[in-house]
């Protein structure tokens, strides 16, 4: 989510920073249909069809990290200190805020189905002043329900952490050791579906031990990679690179939604979460598919109106701010529209639409009013 400063505005870029957001924020406000209990079976189904689209959105992030920042240019002291307290601290602030909402929706009177409103991900939400303060004495350590997309921040900062050593045999530039690493990570894509298929764990991994084979060659580290090798694009015309990104997200949708259909009818949120979400993990060969195709396809975009383009920076500048925060506002979003009774896919649209606005009025108006503290509220 972070750009270097020092490259040339790529506007292309910020397309496809708003593409993922959007899409961020769009499988949030589908949670409350996939994880809630009961739920009704057209509401489950367009949950479905809808968190299945958009597996893609933390990928596409990674992939522009990586496009952005390697090789990294600075020492790694000097580049840590650069990046992670930009991420760090916000994350630290909205968490503690977070942490401290179901006790805040208490004072004001409200109870524990708001807060499951707010937070669906949170199997047992608490309104008790005590276990808030628990929750953010653990903040540096762990996420919770109520914190549930911070992983990304944790996962992020890891990424900061290997970046430096990554740069040193990315600048060397052989194609091998490359292609080898690909290769690699691309095996270690199918490690969830091993597990389930094969045994739970598999090639030197046990209860005494989580790092087998592959694992140095897993994770979000080949999204980085794939970001920095994409970057310069590809010799096809427009028109077959278009046709190709069609083929790619259709087939990574199918096995996504599929899988997830399947599992959904077996398995339940509460009891197995991780058999639940295999199918929409984001280190899957089916949702590195759809993030490439998207890729690809916005890499092609031409944005020649310096009004869009001026639009397009400044959204992408509150971007990470929007992460933030968008989760604490799709629980009033919810509540807004339910008097309505709008069909689920226009309720989950208009709910997008309010929380995207939301997040970027109030992240733009922190810039404006707070221009030196902005970075250590909003990143």
């Amino acid at each position: 989510m972070t750009r270097n400063e020092q490259q040339p505005r790529i506007v292309w870029i910020d397309l496809l920073r708003l593409v993922a957001l959007l899409m961020v924020i769009s499988a949030h406000c589908v949670d409350i249909y996939n994880v809630t209990p009961d739920v009704e079976a057209t509401d489950s189904r367009w949950g479905a069809i809808i968190g299945s689209l958009m597996r893609p959105s933390v990928p596409l992030f990674a992939m522009m990290t990586g496009l952005l920042l390697l090789p990294v240019r600075q020492a790694a002291g000097a580049f840590y200190r650069k990046r992670i307290p930009r991420v760090l601290i916000p994350m630290l602030l909205w968490s503690a805020i977070y942490c401290l909402s179901p006790w805040l929706i208490g004072v004001l009177g409200g109870g524990a189905d708001v807060v499951s409103t707010f937070f669906p991900m949170e199997q047992a939400p608490s309104q008790s002043l005590g276990d808030a303060l628990r929750n953010v004495a653990a903040i540096p350590f762990t996420f919770n329900g109520y914190t549930t997309h911070m992983w990304y921040i944790y996962m992020l900062i890891g990424l900061y952490f290997v970046m430096p050593f990554m740069s040193a045999w990315i600048e060397k530039d052989d194609r091998t050791m490359t292609r080898t690493f690909v290769i690699l990570w691309g095996c270690s894509l199918l490690l969830p579906y091993l597990r389930y298929a094969v045994a739970p764990y598999i090639f030197g991994e046990c209860a005494w031990n989580y790092f087998g084979t592959l694992y140095c060659f897993a994770g979000f580290s080949g999204y980085l990679l794939l970001g920095h090798l994409l970057k310069n694009g590809n010799p096809l015309k427009t028109r077959q690179v278009l046709m190709l990104a069609l083929l790619l997200f259709a087939s990574g949708y199918a096995i996504t939604y599929t899988g997830f259909r399947s599992m959904s009818a077996q398995y339940s949120y509460d009891e197995h979460p991780e058999l639940l979400e295999m199918f929409w993990q984001f280190c899957s060969p089916n949702v590195v598919i759809m993030a490439i195709a998207l890729f690809i396809a916005v890499q092609r975009a031409e944005i020649r109106s310096p009004r869009a383009q001026r639009l397009l920076s400044d959204i992408s500048r509150c971007s990470f701010g929007a992460y933030l925060m968008h989760y604490l506002l799709i629980g009033p979003a919810v509540l807004l529209l339910a008097p309505l009774h709008l069909p689920t896919p226009l309720h989950v649209l208009c709910a997008v639409v309010i929380v995207f606005a939301a997040c970027w009025a109030i992240t733009h108006a922190i810039y404006a009013l707070f221009p030196r503290a902005a970075r250590y509220i909003v990143g």
